[in-house]
Order: C-alpha cells, then structure tokens, then sequence
C-alpha cells in the first residue's frame, strides 16, 4: 500500500491562504498543512496503481487555488483529481454513502472536523481540521482500512483516543462509526477565532461535505 506522511516533508513550502492577503501564510509547508495533497495522492495511487506524486498534487492545488484555506479546499481540489485519473466522484456527507461506496472497492478522503467541546468530543485523527485517506472495508461492512498522513507514535494513545483505533504499521483499523462521529459537520460559528473560521466567513462557504468518494469508471460494453 502507498504511504505518504506529510510530516516527512518540512522542506516542501505549501502557502496557504493566499487570496487573503492579511492572512496569507507563505512559510506554510507539507508538514503543517498538507494532509489533504498526501491523502488525495495515497487514495489515487493505490486505487489506481498509477502513481499520483505529491509534488504533482501540490502543484495541482496551486495551480486550481484550492490552497485558499488553511490546507486544501478539497471542494475544488478533488474534481479536479477525479478529472485527470478518469475517475467517477461523489462529495458527500453521508457516511452511509462512503461505506456502500468502500464495499464496491472504492476509496475515499474523508474530513475530520478535530475537537468539539461543545458535545465534548476529542477529536481522534486531529485536534483540528484534517485530511484522511479511507482505502478499505472489511467483510462485516464496518471495520476500515485508514491511511492517516500526520500518524506519530504515541498519536493514538492520547486520552480521548485509546481503544478507538489498532495501528498496523501505517494501517489504522476502526469502524465506520468510529470515523462518522470524527468527521460529524460542525457549524462555522462554533469554530474558535483564527484562520480557519476567518477564511469560511469570508468565502461565505456553505459545503458540508464530509466524503470524497473516488472510483473507477465503469464502461459499458452493451450493443444497441
């Protein structure tokens, strides 16, 4: 299985934000806000056997502006993905959708929206907004293969996260409820002052989605 970790890449300069200039971040990096480039490319490469480099999905990011919030907006950064490999996509909050998706072998890059005190939740693959690649499910329909682009050792061990995940090199086992619940839509007005709530006030966004369902076009052989 491909594996990128972003914090692997502290050199790669990633500038954020930057159709808002007071608020433009030019030392941004890979490392500290590329998990949507590293999560997109793992989903593309291993779905397709075609190796999607990260320099490329940065590139691409930068050259469609889908950098403009603090990381990617991945809104615009995945057709864009889906466009270039050929590929069938469905954005989407539902994560009932993504599992029927995974059962037919498809893969995914889900949102975790990162920690909710206002229902108490902790957030499990981020304390803040974060990118995930979702690559398998298994036979009982519940229990997923993720591959998470800032795993460090000790990450899941944090209160909050014990017995929620079991780590297999860099394969992280949960369940689709596990993930549901982590990736559940938060509204702008409960994101704390900074950047993030700054940018979706200002772009005024409205998407809920959650799932970035990523499949291989099926083509029809029929006659007539």
């Amino acid at each position: 299985m491909y594996y990128l970790n972003q914090k692997n890449y502290p050199h790669v300069s990633y500038p954020t934000l930057t159709d808002i200039p007071e608020l433009m971040n030019a030392n941004s990096t890979v490392s500290s806000a590329g998990c949507g480039l590293c999560a997109a490319s793992m989903v593309v490469t291993n779905l397709t056997g075609v190796e999607f480099p990260l320099i490329d999905c940065l590139e691409l990011s930068l050259a469609v502006n889908a950098n403009h919030s603090p990381g990617t907006d991945m809104d615009v950064l995945a057709p864009y993905v889906a466009e270039r490999f050929h590929l069938d996509l469905v954005m989407t909050e539902d994560p009932e959708m993504l599992r029927q998706h995974l059962i037919r072998g498809g893969m995914a890059v889900a949102t975790a929206t990162g920690d909710r005190p206002e229902d108490g939740h902790i957030g499990l693959f981020s304390h803040g907004g974060h990118y995930i690649a979702v690559v398998g499910i298994d036979e009982d329909q519940e229990h997923i293969v993720v591959l998470d682009p800032s795993q460090v050792p000790g990450k899941y061990e944090e209160e909050g996260r014990v017995g929620q995940v079991v780590e297999n090199g860099y394969y992280i086992h949960t369940t689709m409820k596990i993930l549901a619940e982590d990736c559940r839509y938060r509204e702008v007005e409960q994101y704390p002052e900074g950047e993030f709530k700054a940018w979706l006030k200002f772009a005024n966004a409205e998407s809920r989605n959650r799932y970035y369902l990523f499949g291989l076009k099926t083509e029809c052989s029929c006659n007539g």
